[in-house]
């Protein structure tokens, strides 16, 4: 600073040790200015002369100071000349002593991290917003809808091409939204658009709207053609998801950096997000195809037998069941049965369960004997390093003079449970070797009688095996069981399954619990028919 800047901003005289308080003063990182009573500058420091260039001694105040003073406020906060700053004034020696500093580092600085926690908060927001749903359709909806108005003013997800065709959705001002699909060979003639869908691309791109071509045309129907726009790839785990195609009009910023990295980093979720209810809509439909194959058939109605069956897989094992049971109806009268449990749960268990059931109907067609047919399941079973597996099969036909004449063959399965006329229920013996173990299993046929009324119980483990009751992890057991079916004396048999399922599920109160099939056969009362189920 000159001489004469340095003198313009000496301590007036009057005030006692002027001279060391002016050394001291330009040692203070803010400015300072002091006045008289009547308002005339008296002195300042350096940083005050920096701030204010026209201040001098002896004149009246300038700046900001001199608006703050005729408006009698003790504080001031403005711009000047592209600089933000905050004063104040304090009583001293009779005058005034003004405090100034320059706030733009701290202004900036604050208005960053404002911006930095909005951008946080509504990245937040976006992921919240796109887990709301696994529904493919509805994620893109919601990622659409999220992008405005943060990021811009039109938003449209472009899926990537199945078949011949890409579907679009598009969120716009005013709550606009609409969807539709486009030919493969339209959206490939848009190479911006193209790229991020096939991974050319992998980082967003500004261009002009005019650049979008077809795709813009048709999906930005009515709207002015100028502004920009900025097209991202959505990639979830690595595989395309689709891209976003992000519009502002003319009248909003162009995209800078701070923009392009928010809409990456919105992308980036987007994508994964998509990925994700991609991934859940096909199990989901996997899942629908395997629930319908694997589980079992209706009952068919057969002239005097009754049947009824109760099925529950275990609600963690996407409600499929390693439980099989198959009841057909036989030319000559009567019926055809089998009833297993493969050991497990879930998908893996259930599909084991279905190739038995298909091996035991294609079987039926070549072998009529049960132990036969036990045998060449066994060697299939053996060959194919499967699971091993539990099975009751055999037939029920009426009796001359009334009831069900029963032939049973066992491969290791729990024995049925006969309730009799008298209301005693009898473990049926069928014995056998579990299927799929030993290349040389025993099978044993067993033939029994029905009376009229009388009900055979086929089971699985899941019921024995449920734990529930007051202690949470007791099992309901044989005994119970036995019990329950005693209980059940005088009803038919598809009121018997329903009940047994109840008491079961009753016992388990909510907890998880293993696969429930139950099948029951019955003689009907008397001369009656099938009757119901």
């Amino acid at each position: 600073m000159s001489s004469d800047r340095a003198s313009s901003r000496t301590v007036a005289g009057r005030w006692p040790g002027a001279e060391p308080l002016q050394g001291l003063l330009d040692l203070v990182d803010q400015a300072v200015v002091m006045c008289d009573e009547d308002g005339v500058v008296r002195g300042f420091n350096g940083p005050a002369a920096e701030l204010f260039p026209r201040l001098g001694t002896g004149q009246e105040l300038v700046g900001p100071m001199a608006t703050a003073t005729a408006r009698l406020a003790e504080r001031f906060e403005c711009d000047v000349a592209g600089r933000t700053l905050s004063g104040y004034r304090r009583p001293w020696n009779g005058g005034v002593v003004w405090l100034v500093r320059d706030v733009s580092g701290a202004r900036d600085r604050e208005r960053d991290l404002l911006a930095a926690r909005e951008r946080s908060s509504f990245l937040h927001e976006t992921a919240v917003r796109l887990g709301g749903s696994l529904h493919h359709g509805r994620t893109v909806r919601a990622l659409v809808q999220a992008a405005l108005p943060v990021l811009a003013d039109t938003a449209i997800a472009v899926l990537p091409v199945l078949g011949r065709r890409s579907t679009w959705y598009l969120a716009g001002p005013g709550g606009t939204a609409r969807s539709g699909d486009m030919l493969a060979e339209t959206l490939l003639r848009v190479s911006r658009v193209a790229h991020a869908l096939t991974g050319l691309q992998r980082r967003a791109v500004v261009c002009r709207r005019d650049e979008l071509g077809e795709v813009g045309a048709l999906m930005l129907q009515g709207q002015d053609a100028v502004g920009e726009a900025l097209v991202i790839p959505l990639s979830g785990n690595g595989v395309s998801a689709g891209a976003l195609v992000l519009v502002r009009g003319p009248e909003r910023p162009r995209f800078g950096e701070q923009d392009i990295e928010l809409a990456e980093q919105f992308a980036a979720r987007a994508g994964l997000a998509l990925a994700t209810a991609s991934l859940y809509s096909q199990q989901t439909r996997i899942t629908a195809v395997m629930q319908a194959d694997l589980a079992p058939r209706a009952l068919p109605d057969v002239d005097g037998i009754a049947l009824g069956a109760a099925y529950r897989p275990a609600a963690e094992a996407l409600l499929i069941s390693g439980d099989f049971y198959h009841v057909a109806p036989e030319d000559g009268g009567g019926v055809k049965f089998f009833f297993g449990d493969v050991r497990g749960k879930g998908a893996e268990a259930a599909l084991l369960a279905g190739q038995v059931r298909q091996s035991l109907r294609t079987l039926a067609l070549v072998e009529r004997d049960p132990l036969g047919t036990l045998r060449l399941l066994n060697r299939a079973l053996l060959d194919a390093g499967s699971r091993f597996t539990t099975l009751v099969m055999g037939s029920a036909h009426r009796a001359p003079n009334g009831g069900l004449t029963v032939t049973t063959a066992g491969g290791g399965h729990l024995p049925p449970l006969v309730l009799r006329r008298d209301g005693r229920v009898e473990a049926m013996a069928v014995g056998g070797t579990l299927l799929g173990i030993l290349p040389d299993a025993e099978f044993a046929l067993t033939q029994s009688r029905l009376e009229p009324g009388e009900l055979m119980l086929l089971y699985s483990d899941g019921v024995t095996e449920a734990r529930g009751g007051p202690t949470g992890d007791a099992l309901f057991g044989d005994e119970r069981l036995i019990r329950d079916l005693a209980g059940c004396l005088g009803m038919q048999a598809g009121a018997v399954t329903e009940r047994v399922e109840l008491l079961t599920t009753r016992w388990l109160a909510g907890r998880p619990h293993d696969d429930i099939a139950v099948l029951a056969i019955q003689a009907p009362h008397g001369r009656e028919g099938g009757g119901p189920r």
